[in-house]
């Protein structure tokens, strides 16, 4: 899938969003985390993407993983959260990119062979009070989109730039 860092930026809000609420296994946990951490002002503009293969699938657990995460997708194209967002996304250009990442899980049959992330580590920072999302390492991956001007009642764990 190619998007811009806007939208890739936004699906990834509206994925741990969702992912959030509706975890609750260690795999689960872990997998939002690890999304949360995909945070553009963490890793810079342009690099943080993943290949679906990345998402630390278990081979003996595969079909019960594939279904959170389809869940996941499907709360966010229903904008499950998305009143917790200081901006109105860009439909347009987001529910066509999550209906390709659904598309591209309902396809993952096996696997990705190994040396592929395996989740290993729960969110160790805790949750913004505010978005209700797991922290990273420098701040909330909703505080972090949110507008340059947002008040820090809007935007509590920005990080600093």
């Amino acid at each position: 899938m190619q998007m811009s860092n806007a939208t890739t930026s936004v699906l990834l809000d509206v994925l741990v969003i969702a992912g959030c609420d509706l975890a609750v296994t260690p795999w689960e946990q872990q997998l939002v985390y690890w999304l949360a951490q995909h945070d553009q002002s963490r890793s810079g503009l342009g690099c943080v993407g993943f290949d679906i293969g990345d998402l630390g699938w278990i081979a003996t657990e595969l079909d019960e993983q594939k279904r959170f995460v389809l869940r996941m997708i499907d709360a966010a194209l229903a904008r499950a959260g998305w009143d917790r967002l200081p901006f109105s996304p860009g439909e347009d250009r987001l529910r066509p990119a999550l209906e390709r990442l659904r598309e591209l899980v309902v396809e993952v049959d096996h696997v990705a062979a190994p040396g592929t992330w395996v989740p290993s580590e729960l969110p160790p920072h805790g949750s913004c009070e505010v978005h209700r999302v797991y922290l990273h390492e420098t701040g909330c991956i909703i505080c972090n989109d949110a507008p340059i001007d947002a008040p820090a009642a809007i935007a509590p764990h920005r990080s600093p730039t």
